[in-house]
């Protein structure tokens, strides 16, 4: 079996039902919205489950700008980076609404994962993942504006897009401010790229939240508008 195959028939949330039944000692925290989780640059020892809600992940990049390069939902889980050494935390996390997060203590889960033989697959897919979706962000990078920020929409609806009888929504929280900071093209012209995306049908903006209407034709523009990256 493909490691593709693999990372598609693992299920995360098994694993998380696993944790809350063995009753790990942890604490639960709210957050508000835009409310700091964990900060960039800070030692940090924990592991946590997502229970609702949504955080994103950024970090500062070379030109002192925030970079946003990852969303997670509710029943998701992030710090298994840290879970060997104790390095600086690599992003800043924030709630992009009110936000429930239970924390624990990394060593206790690191316990549970050598007894259980689903810990050494979590590390593996959570790896591979984290991996994945950074690629794929560095991929975007590379191309110009209006593509960069027509991969940034399909990135978003594939990871925490929300299907509807309309299309795939962006989950509340997600704003288009957002969406120039994953894309990394300034907000004006990342707001003159939607409006032509709006005009042909594929995306509606209003009312929010961004609801992308035509998957297929979005994946389309990636395609008319392959060109090399320009200093836009």
């Amino acid at each position: 079996m493909y490691v593709a195959d693999l990372v598609k028939n693992f299920n995360g949330e098994k694993l998380i039902e696993k944790i809350t039944e063995m009753n790990i000692p942890h604490k639960t925290a709210s957050f508000k919205k835009n409310e700091l989780i964990v900060e960039e640059g800070k030692i940090d020892s924990h592991f946590y489950i997502v229970d609702s809600g949504l955080i994103s992940f950024s970090m500062t990049n070379s030109d002192k700008l925030p970079v946003i390069t990852r969303f997670l939902n509710s029943n998701t889980w992030f710090g298994s980076a840290n879970f060997l050494l104790d390095s600086p935390f690599q992003f800043n996390v924030t709630a992009l609404r009110d936000t429930k997060i239970r924390i624990y203590n990394r060593n206790d889960i690191l316990r549970l994962f050598q007894t259980d033989s689903d810990g050494f697959w979590f590390l593996y897919f959570d790896g591979y993942n984290q991996v994945h979706e950074r690629n794929a962000l560095i991929e975007i990078a590379h191309h110009d504006p209006r593509r960069r920020l027509i991969s940034a929409l399909l990135y978003i609806a594939n990871t925490v897009g929300i299907k509807t009888d309309d299309g795939i929504s962006f989950p509340r929280g997600i704003t288009q401010n957002h969406l120039a900071l994953v894309s990394q093209v300034p907000r004006t012209r990342a707001n003159v790229e939607l409006q032509k995306l709006r005009e042909q049908g594929i995306i509606r903006l209003k009312p929010k939240p961004t609801v992308i209407l035509d998957i297929l034709k979005l994946r389309e523009q990636l395609e008319i508008h392959r060109t090399p990256r320009t200093n836009d």
